[in-house]
């Protein structure tokens, strides 16, 4: 077989198939909405998300999978207008909120996904489009080419590399396996076949990260184990325990083996693409 015969869409359509976890729905990140917006809003992941873009003051940018805001809230503040687009509406009305309390009025919300007809409702090509971290589609091959027909100058996308912020070790604490699915690789590649050569970067964090107490840092890895039986319950506790220490101010430090890292991956919207 040629690598021009691979079908990586198919690929990454099987291989979603075999995670861990379900895709999660609207519905699912409309409960998780209030949760999750407290615990990415101002985090070191947009710092150094942000610090890449180097954003432009001109830019406008349109945002794909915006959450409540996470790279949004602070973007606005250093671009001209931002669209902002999230299937889920809880997600949007945290962003709302928080665009209220902090008095921006660059960027327009819209309940959108990404298999929507983004051009019937009247969304606009923007000089930047921007998926941070929000690349979970059954159809990648089809959401690349929106970001980049939708983008005049430049694309962004945040994307997983291997298990990214899941901890494998802790699937198997609780007794779980563990498959995180497929990940930047497929993303690669499919840019490959649309004649794209990208720019790759990395975020790597600590495998270190410290909280105020015990039960901060447990409640900090609940979020990966969805549904949590009671069984498993004293399972996580452990699994927590095992990996922290206490440090001399009071605070504590959770330490995994495997640090979480993510593929910056960007192009430039006037490179010449291959035949």
């Amino acid at each position: 077989m040629q690598h021009q015969d691979i079908d990586w869409n198919e690929m990454w359509r099987q291989c979603c198939r075999q995670k861990s976890w379900p895709k999660k729905d609207q519905t699912a990140w409309d409960k998780r909405a209030a949760s999750y917006a407290k615990r990415q809003i101002g985090g070191s992941y947009t710092h150094r998300l942000l610090e890449m873009m180097a954003p432009e003051v001109e830019w406008t940018v349109l945002d794909v999978g915006c959450g409540p805001g996470t790279i949004a809230l602070p973007l606005a503040r250093q671009v001209k207008k931002i669209t902002a687009l999230d299937f889920s509406g809880e997600m949007l009305k945290e962003l709302k909120l928080r665009l209220a309390e902090e008095k921006i009025n660059n960027v327009e919300t819209r309940q959108l996904s990404w298999t929507d007809d983004w051009q019937a409702a009247g969304i606009l090509p923007h000089d930047v489009t921007l998926a941070s971290r929000s690349m979970s589609v059954t159809d990648l091959g089809r959401a690349l080419e929106k970001l980049d027909n939708w983008a005049t100058k430049k694309v962004f996308i945040s994307d997983r590399v291997g298990s990214g912020p899941f901890d494998p070790d802790l699937f198997s604490a609780l007794g779980r396996s563990f498959e995180p699915g497929p990940d930047y690789i497929f993303t690669i590649n499919i840019l490959y076949r649309m004649g794209i050569h990208p720019r790759v970067d990395y975020i790597l964090f600590p495998q270190d990260k410290i909280f105020n107490n015990r039960e901060e840092a447990i409640q900090s890895c609940l979020w990966m184990a969805e549904e949590l039986t009671e069984a498993e319950k004293p399972k996580l506790e452990r699994y927590v325990d095992e990996r922290l220490r206490k440090n001399p101010d009071g605070s504590v430090t959770l330490t995994r083996r495997t640090p979480v890292k993510w593929a910056i991956i960007s192009w430039d919207k006037n490179q010449h693409k291959s035949p």
